[in-house]
């Protein structure tokens, strides 16, 4: 499984080239900004999730009260469609408007889940990963690792 961070830009134009691996994309916007718009005529994209939050992590949620953070339930949402696509794609593209944050702490726990070397986005300074997304996504995948369906 490959996990790619990108930006909402980069993602659109990748839609238009990018036809050989099957792939999911994890679409993350601003709640006032337009969804982002792929090229439907891609097949090898098998499904989207949209998801509308802003950039906030836990030390600025307290000052950033009113806007909408990423929350549990996006969390699950996000496991849950991952979850189910897993057998059937190659890759995972996570895409925010900037491609360095949200994205960025959403794919870190992620690559995490699938023994993947996060290290590539933690530890570098291209990405500034939003911790509370990668802190929710995290607890989620491990919370069915504990409780896998059917166990």
């Amino acid at each position: 499984m490959e996990i790619r961070v990108l930006s909402k830009q980069q993602a659109i134009i990748r839609s238009c080239t990018d036809f050989d691996k099957k792939k999911i994309i994890i679409s993350i916007r601003d709640p006032h900004n337009d969804k982002a718009e792929f090229n439907q005529g891609n097949s090898s994209i098998k499904d989207i999730l949209f998801l509308s939050f802003y950039d906030i992590s836990e030390e600025t949620k307290s000052i950033f009260g009113g806007y909408e953070s990423m929350s549990p339930i996006d969390a699950i949402l996000i496991r849950d469609f991952v979850l189910k696509w897993q057998n059937e794609v190659d890759e995972i593209w996570v895409q925010c408007e900037m491609g360095m944050s949200r994205s960025a702490g959403i794919a870190a726990a992620l690559m995490e889940y699938y023994n993947i070397d996060s290290g590539y986005i933690l530890n570098r300074s291209k990405y500034y990963p939003n911790l509370l997304c990668y802190k929710l996504t995290k607890n989620f995948f491990r919370e069915h690792c504990m409780h896998p369906e059917g166990a």
